[in-house]
């Protein structure tokens, strides 16, 4: 079963239906569309923070090319967006790849574990 905030999005359902005569149906549909572009503003602005960091943090050091990497994995119950910046040699060999997290699209939630190496959201390197 997902866990979405259904209460946020029925109050702002709600909010469209009183404030702008919308009907409940259309109210509904505005109110999960808006939940959703949230969410994928909240992708952009974390995958920014990724290149800021692979190009700025002097942590980073690996190799010379250096790209960050979303990858969407779903499964029964599970949406998620795993985040990493990934270090090439001058010849294309993967020399490292830092993890950064993933972000829960049922939850609307960004996650980091004790097993990744930087915090996207607050843009600082957590291990090595």
């Amino acid at each position: 079963m997902k866990k979405c905030n259904l209460s946020k999005i029925m109050k702002r359902a709600w909010e469209l239906v009183k404030k702008y005569g919308m009907t409940i149906s259309s109210g509904l549909k505005k109110a999960w569309e808006e939940a959703r572009v949230m969410a994928e503003g909240i992708i952009e602005e974390l995958t920014s923070n990724l290149r800021y960091m692979a190009d700025n943090d002097y942590h980073i050091n690996d190799g010379i090319i250096r790209e960050v990497i979303s990858k969407n994995w779903k499964k029964t119950g599970n949406d998620r967006t795993y985040f990493s910046i990934r270090c090439y040699t001058l010849s294309g060999n993967l020399k490292r790849e830092y993890k950064c997290g993933y972000f829960d699209n049922v939850a609307k939630q960004y996650v980091v574990s004790k097993y990744d190496d930087v915090n996207a959201e607050k843009k600082e390197y957590i291990r090595r």
